[in-house]
């Protein structure tokens, strides 16, 4: 019998799609996760003068799921290289051990074969053997999910690729804690929205594993399906009608969150993350009257591409870890 947490989850990125790697892996410590091999079933139709179905023959294999983790910036910074391009990563010049890495979507395929950069993924489950390595994988989606009271959780969708069985690795994990709620800031258009209450950042890149006519029934290919689509949630506490107002005229917003670890990766400074969407507009802002309680409202919004900007996001992550 084997259990959760007897389970081991490593990432490593490929050079090449085609190729694993099981070297340089980054060790994850999921909340849960549901990465599998699956193996479409191909029914033959011919009649054949009985009243069942069929006989089935192996038809497509593919690889999906997602990996939900508690948000420390070390394992974050490998699921936001999964679904996007690093634009730099540089030394802190105050300390030898304090790296700043600046992601944000891609302008281009990582090459032709691949969307996104390709990775492998190492799932060894206990007791049980050898361990699952899913390779040919792209990040297909990145949901970044913090509340009052709560740890900043982030949950990436993973499409692709190859499976095969191998010896298992040991695991070594990130001593930082993860990041939380507590000291945190998010303004919108300049002014600070202290009435916050949870907020939710979600980037949908819209991949999918492609077949090619080939002597292997694995995907030949991931690509992009439709338009990447970038998009803001949360709840926010009705004191003003100051961003109702933002919704009335349709304006395009400027959103900052920072958010601070209670690590320090050298002795005053911190683990952050920065999120930064030049451009965000309110889709929805709906005021109920739930009650006698406070007025609440659960809003959403898109990330618009800004031109001056050349994103519709970036994120800025200060972290111990050299690179991705």
């Amino acid at each position: 019998m084997s259990y959760g947490q007897d389970a081991r989850v490593s990432i490593s990125f490929q050079n090449s799609y085609g190729t694993a790697n099981v070297a340089s892996l980054h060790h994850m410590e999921p909340i849960n996760e549901s990465v599998t091999l699956a193996k479409a079933q191909i029914t033959q139709k011919g009649l054949r003068g009985v009243y069942d179905k069929g006989q089935n023959q192996e038809g497509m294999n593919t690889v999906a799921g997602d990996i939900l983790i508690e948000a420390k910036a070390n394992q974050l910074g490998v699921l936001l290289h999964a679904t996007n391009s690093i634009v730099t990563s540089t030394t802190g010049t105050t300390s030898g051990t304090l790296y700043l890495h600046t992601f944000k979507p891609r302008t281009a395929d990582h090459n032709p074969l691949s969307a996104e950069k390709p990775f492998t993924y190492l799932k060894f489950l206990g007791d049980t053997g050898s361990a699952h390595q899913y390779s040919d994988l792209n990040g297909s989606n990145l949901e970044l999910s913090i509340a009052n009271g709560e740890l900043l959780t982030a949950k990436m969708g993973i499409v692709g690729g190859s499976f095969a069985r191998i010896a298992a690795v040991s695991a070594t994990y990130s001593v930082s804690n993860a990041i939380d709620w507590s000291i945190s800031s998010a303004s919108c258009g300049g002014v600070a929205l202290s009435g916050i209450k949870s907020l939710s950042i979600t980037q949908e890149n819209n991949l999918q594993a492609k077949h090619m006519l080939d002597v292997d029934k694995f995907p030949a290919r991931i690509k992009r399906t439709d338009a990447r689509v970038i998009s803001v949630s949360g709840t926010l506490a009705f004191d003003d009608q100051v961003e109702m107002n933002e919704f009335i005229a349709q304006s395009d917003q400027r959103l900052f969150i920072n958010l601070v670890g209670q690590s320090n990766v050298a002795s005053g400074y911190p683990e952050i993350l920065l999120i930064d969407i030049p451009s965000m507009r309110y889709t929805e802002f709906p005021v109920p009257i739930g009650g006698p309680g406070e007025l609440e409202v659960s809003f959403k919004a898109d990330a618009q591409y800004n031109v001056g900007s050349a994103t519709a996001i970036t994120y800025s992550l200060t972290c111990g870890k050299a690179g991705f």
